[in-house]
Order: C-alpha cells, then sequence, then structure tokens
C-alpha cells in the first residue's frame, strides 16, 4: 500500500501533520506558515493596520496573559511532552515557531508574571550525548554574553530527555517581514548590516559563529527597528556533531550558506558568517539573493562554484565603497574576506552616499542652494530697509 502521509513538495521527504515546513530542505509546506520566526507572534488577521498585506508581529497582550485564551497545542506535536516537563512553573500557551532543529512555544512564566519564549530542540535532533553537552555549552556561552544587539537567554535545561531554553518575548518585525515590501534603500542597508556586523563581532570575539544569518533571523525591534539578532548557538552546535573527517552533514539556509558551509566542512570559522551577511547586503540592496536555484543542491552548487554578478552592473547607483565592502564578504576564499566583524563595521560605517556621478545627491544640492537664494533674499530685504531708514532720517 502507498505511504499516504503528506510529503515536501521540494525534496519529497515525509511531513509530520503539523511541520510547517520541511526539516530536510527548508521548503514551506501547506501550513504556509512561516518557517523562522521565533520569539514572536504573528498577527491573527491582515487588515487596514498591516499596509501591503504585510505580517504584523505583535508583542502578547495583557489581557492575554491575564486569560490564557490561547489555541490549544496540537496532541501531533511534542508540546505536551514540554509542559509535563516544565510542570507548574510554566503554563505554554502556543507554538509560534518552527525551525530545522527547534520549536518555539510562547509561555507564561507563573512566578515573575511575564510571557516568555520556549525554544526545545527536536528530541531526534538531540542523538548522542556529546550532541546534548555541546548544545549545553553553546548556550551557556551565549547566556555569558552581553550585547543589546543580541537575543539574550534567561535559562537552559536539559530535563525529561529535552533540552531547552528561555528567551525573551520581543515586539517588532522580521526582516523578511520588511522585505516582502521590497527591497532597502542603501542607507538603511548600511545601518542594518552595520548593527548586525556589531553583535556579530561581539559573538565572535566570544568564539562563537552563527552559522544561520538570513532575513528571518533578523529581527527590527520596536518604532525605531533597532536590529536584533536570533536563534545564536544553534546551527554551531550542530556543526559540532562533525566528527575529524575533513566533510560533515550540510546544516544551514541553502540561500545564505557560505561556499565552505556548503561543502560541509569541518572548520567552519568566523568568516562564514561575513559571507552571509554579504548575501544579506545583496538581497537588501538588489531585492534577490546573489544565487537562486530550484532544487537547494544547485543554490549549493552555485555559492560552490560561480561568482556573483557584481552589484554595480544591475545597479550602478550603488556607492562604489558600499558595492566593493559587500562584495568582498562574498569572496570563495575565506582569506580574502574582511578579517573581521569589526573591520567589516569601521568600512560600513564610512560610507558615503553620492550620485552615480561622484557629486552629492541631488536632494541635497537642491536644498543647499534654496538655502543660498533664502539668505540672499534676506540679506537684500536689510539692505533696502536701512537705505529707506538712512532716506527719513536725512528729511
Amino acid at each position: 500500500m502507498p505511504d499516504a502521509s503528506p510529503r515536501c513538495t521540494t525534496c519529497d521527504r515525509p511531513l509530520g501533520p503539523d511541520d510547517l515546513f520541511c526539516a530536510r530542505c527548508g521548503a514551506p509546506t501547506s501550513l504556509n506558515v512561516d518557517p523562522d520566526v521565533t520569539l514572536v507572534r504573528a498577527a491573527e488577521a491582515k487588515g487596514p493596520d498591516s499596509p501591503n498585506g504585510d505580517t504584523a508581529v505583535t508583542a502578547v497582550s495583557a489581557a492575554d496573559v491575564a486569560a490564557e485564551s490561547v489555541a490549544p497545542l496540537s496532541p501531533t506535536t511534542y508540546g505536551a511532552r514540554l509542559q509535563e516537563v516544565l510542570g507548574d512553573e510554566y503554563r505554554l500557551m502556543s507554538m509560534i515557531g518552527q525551525g530545522g532543529f527547534a520549536r518555539v512555544y510562547k509561555a507564561k512564566d507563573r512566578r515573575l508574571d511575564r510571557i516568555v519564549a520556549i525554544k526545545v530542540i527536536r528530541p531526534d535532533m538531540i542523538g548522542s550525548q556529546v550532541f546534548a553537552e555541546s548544545l549545553k555549552n553553546e548556550g551557556i556561552a551565549l547566556a555569558k554574553l552581553r550585547h543589546p544587539g543580541i537575543i539574550p537567554i534567561y535559562d537552559i535545561r536539559e530535563r525529561g530527555g529535552l533540552v531547552y531554553y528561555f528567551m525573551p518575548c520581543v515586539e517588532g518585525t522580521t526582516l523578511a517581514a520588511r522585505l516582502d515590501r521590497g527591497r532597502l534603500p542603501p542607507y538603511e542597508t548600511r545601518r542594518i548590516l552595520s548593527e548586525l556586523a556589531d553583535a556579530l563581532g561581539a559573538a565572535h570575539r566570544a568564539n562563537m559563529v552563527h552559522l544561520d544569518i538570513k532575513p528571518a533571523n533578523v529581527f527590527l525591534e520596536g518604532d525605531l527597528q533597532k536590529v536584533l539578532l536570533m536563534d545564536f548557538g544553534i546551527a554551531k552546535a550542530i556543526t559540532a556533531q562533525v566528527d575529524e573527517s575533513s566533510v560533515g552533514p550540510v546544516m544551514g539556509t541553502p540561500e545564505y550558506m557560505s561556499p565552505e558551509q556548503a561543502r560541509g566542512l569541518a572548520d567552519i570559522d568566523f568568516r562564514s558568517d561575513l559571507y552571509s551577511l554579504g548575501v544579506l547586503g545583496y538581497l537588501m540592496l538588489l531585492g534577490r539573493p546573489p544565487f537562486l536555484a530550484p532544487m537547494p543542491r544547485d543554490i549549493l552548487a552555485k555559492h560552490i562554484n560561480e561568482a556573483p554578478v557584481p552589484i554595480r552592473d544591475i545597479n550602478p547607483t550603488i556607492p562604489k565603497d558600499f558595492a566593493d565592502a559587500i562584495m568582498r564578504c562574498l569572496e570563495k576564499d575565506p582569506w580574502r574576506r574582511f578579517s573581521t566583524a569589526m573591520e567589516l563595521r569601521q568600512v560600513l560605517d564610512s560610507v558615503t552616499f553620492f550620485s552615480a556621478s561622484g557629486e552629492p545627491a541631488a536632494p541635497e544640492r537642491s536644498a543647499g542652494v534654496r538655502g543660498a537664494v533664502v539668505a540672499l533674499i534676506g540679506l537684500v530685504a536689510a539692505l533696502v530697509g536701512l537705505l529707506a531708514g538712512m532716506a527719513l532720517r536725512g528729511k
């Protein structure tokens, strides 16, 4: 009898009935829910307050906390198992996100009367004790890391065969949702990349590598759109499973993976994150990543073998020093990229925005001309008034 269970339309992997996306290739399932959103909650409906039809992300309301009235957890998930492990200390409210290695639940901390996000690692990903220890070590390192651009960890636990993190819920939207409205202007792109480079610099100094930088893992918090980097440590813990041979499993999101990550090399370092930042910058400026293909394996092959089209060949109005910085991040050889994330940030912060002709942008020039004209008119008016006063005194 043929297998009637749902399967991924991209790689044909069997899917669970509540899977939001394929755990093998990352393709969305028919549930059509953003699989990468963590720490945030999508609005239940699109309305006039959600322009352009993009998904709005909101904080949990006080009424929601008080009533704890949310959709029940699906019995097919392991949420019930997590609730049993948590006991009375936390009440699970709903599943709010799913990634390749974990699921994220919104929960109420009954002791402190606050809403938290709990990321629980898929039991089948925990595997050996070596992996569990590696994952806990990454969580401990991240908990010690203090940076305003990195989502902190409140606690990490291993109970009942589960490994899970406690993190804050935040208000805002993901960069992925922002990009649904179109590409970003160069100045905003530079700001986001610079803040991400600063956060990565702090993580790299603590010997942590992200390995899954993508729009869904970049959060824009509040009205000021403060940049926060999410989902730290998981990808690094996964790659820790690679044995002493030179090649291991390929982990990450194909569109944003470095060539060495696409090969599954065991000695990946922080320069892989710089490559992913370059991909992110390319996407924000041009509206598409440097490499696209129908199948994930084809995208990985392009990262390894093909050179991306230079940014200014597509849009020559992008400042040359800005485009050059992003293209340097996209070098195949890690040694040809920036030496540190902070070096990249310094280059980004020194970028000046001029027109393609090398002159100041037209709005700045016209504003200067208008200011000069206004000043000249004021000077003439003052002289006329002075002459008129002298004439009256002469009479």
